[in-house]
């Protein structure tokens, strides 16, 4: 034991000694590392099996994977998805999930593949892989702003606002998110009675001045008395689509007198006398030609967002391509009237 002992207190002994423990835990880490990425990669596999389809996956299964090849298939799953060929953009970004062996691109790919799910209303599968995203990356604002997307869609309003105080804390401007949240909430709150309902709409309105399309489709609907005292407010030009369709028995024409753009919407429509030029042009145009007898003319909508350029042809709270909240221009253009049409349904 004494000849031992007399071994240990050899320097050379301890460093040999503390070399072997290095080498010990530096065999050890490294193995624990690849047991992780690969318990990890099962996961992944695991997790990407539940959204399996049926598209291009035979064609891309018979093509071999390399890194290079990566940016291009990604290229082409965007075509597809603008397009609205979901389910190909789909199968192309599983792929490259199943191949692909860097983290960062993982999530990106991942946060394509959800967003695609989002646009093509796969909700359940959207809000699941922007769960399993931000589990690792909770700092993603594109992915945050997605997740609230759904929850809206899903009509789980209260959730949706849940997600606001992280993108807040990041520093996002979310004062027209809350109030357009809650909006939502009174639209939807089944314990609100129609004239609670009602009176927290105007509050919100009256506070905030926002979202005029939704708080006016709603007042004309179940309380028009209290639409047209509000109507001096209103931004009509951007609404005019909706007081074009408006029935003749919802006018009030007292409120309309005292309007000079609403006097002309409803003067081109036929259901007053045209007034004289507002400088407004197509509205003054179809009044001429009211007064000339010609009312086989009519006014057509199409519907523009003011962030991404992109055209629909219904009105949108959200733009259904780019997401944007409120940013919708209402554009139009005179057209003839078709017997029998069936115009936007506000009522």
């Amino acid at each position: 034991m004494d000849a031992f002992l007399i071994d240990y207190k050899d320097p050379l002994f301890a460093v040999l000694l503390i070399a072997g423990m290095v080498f010990v835990i530096a065999f050890v880490s490294y193995w624990w590392g690849v047991y992780v990425k690969s318990r990890k990669s099962r996961r992944l596999q695991r997790f990407l099996r539940r959204f399996e389809t049926q598209g291009v996956k035979k064609s891309l299964e018979s093509m071999p994977y390399t890194p290079e090849i990566t940016q291009p298939l990604v290229l082409l799953a965007r075509a597809y998805e603008k397009s609205g060929e979901y389910n190909n953009a789909i199968e192309i970004g599983l792929y490259l999930l199943e191949r692909c062996q860097d983290d960062t691109t993982t999530y990106e790919l991942m946060e394509m593949v959800g967003t695609t799910y989002l646009h093509a209303g796969f909700l359940e599968r959207a809000r699941t892989i922007f769960l399993q995203i931000l589990k690792s990356n909770p700092r993603n604002r594109k992915v945050l702003n997605d997740l609230m997307v759904v929850y809206e869609r899903l009509q789980d309003f209260k959730k949706a606002k849940e997600v606001i105080e992280p993108l807040e804390a990041l520093g996002v401007d979310v004062d027209d998110l809350r109030h357009y949240l809650d909006l939502k909430i009174a639209l939807t709150d089944p314990r609100l009675s129609d004239e609670e309902r009602v009176e927290r709409i105007i509050e919100l309105y009256t506070a905030h001045r926002k979202f005029e399309r939704i708080v006016f489709e709603y007042l004309l609907k179940h309380d028009p008395r209290r639409a047209w005292e509000m109507v001096k407010e209103a931004d009509i030009e951007r609404m005019i689509d909706i007081f074009w369709f408006l029935p003749t028995s919802f006018l009030d024409y007292d409120a309309i007198k005292e309007s000079p753009k609403l006097r002309a919407i409803y003067g081109a429509r036929g259901d007053i006398e045209p007034p004289e030029p507002i400088g407004w042009f197509l509205i003054d145009m179809l009044c001429h030609l009211r007064k000339s007898g010609f009312d086989a003319a009519t006014l057509q909508f199409a519907y523009l967002c003011s962030h991404c350029k992109q055209q629909f042809p219904v009105p949108f709270e959200r733009c259904p391509r780019c997401m944007a909240l409120d940013s919708v221009v209402v554009e139009r253009e005179i057209t003839k009237r078709v017997e029998n049409e069936k115009s936007y349904n506000l009522f």
